[in-house]
């Protein structure tokens, strides 16, 4: 895969307009692998390419939802504030083939987090009406396999969840109790 991460050349704009190439590229996003390489060609050529310079925001906590990116090149990291403090937390570090904001395909919620560049980035992004238009040509089943998909990734999210939970509160009950001991 060719270097994303510098600025645009010529070749890389010229591959970001390739419907076979930005097909291939949606396979990174799970939604998206049991549909056609011609289905993903035309969800492509519905996207755009967004540059995100260092330190600017791609989405902001709270704002209304607008679609889904897919980073091509770059680092992101997604920030959740503290309702308590107002403070930032770094959640995660976001790379080349992943993706986020999926659940605004199907989903008005605001946005969850806030996703801010690391480094200068480039990120395939569809916005959730064009990508619902699609589904209402494409059909009942191509939709019913979209949701399907949204349905095994949220619970794969929230067996994690889960896991994370249990072992976050074991990990306080230990602590909390051995200090009351001491």
């Amino acid at each position: 895969m060719e270097d994303l991460s510098k600025p645009f050349s010529i070749p890389q704009i010229d591959l970001y307009r390739d419907l076979d190439w930005g097909a291939e590229q949606l396979l990174a996003i799970f939604l998206f692998r049991t549909f056609s390489k011609e289905q993903r060609r035309r969800i492509w050529s519905l996207g755009s390419i967004q540059v995100v310079k260092k330190s600017a925001h791609a989405v902001i906590e709270g704002e209304p939802s607008r679609g889904l990116f897919l980073i091509l090149g770059g680092q992101l990291s997604v920030y959740k504030r503290d309702n308590l403090s107002s403070d930032a937390h770094r959640l995660a570090t976001l790379k080349s083939g992943d993706s986020f904001g999926e659940l605004s395909l199907f989903d008005q919620a605001p946005r969850s987090a806030t996703v801010s560049a690391d480094a200068q980035s480039y990120l395939f992004t569809l916005e959730a009406g064009l990508f619902e238009t699609f589904l209402d040509r494409e059909g009942d089943q191509t939709k019913a396999q979209f949701y399907k998909n949204c349905a095994t990734i949220l619970s794969e999210k929230f067996r994690v969840l889960n896991t994370d939970y249990i072992s976050s509160q074991q990990l306080l009950w230990k602590y909390a109790l051995r200090k009351t001991k001491e």
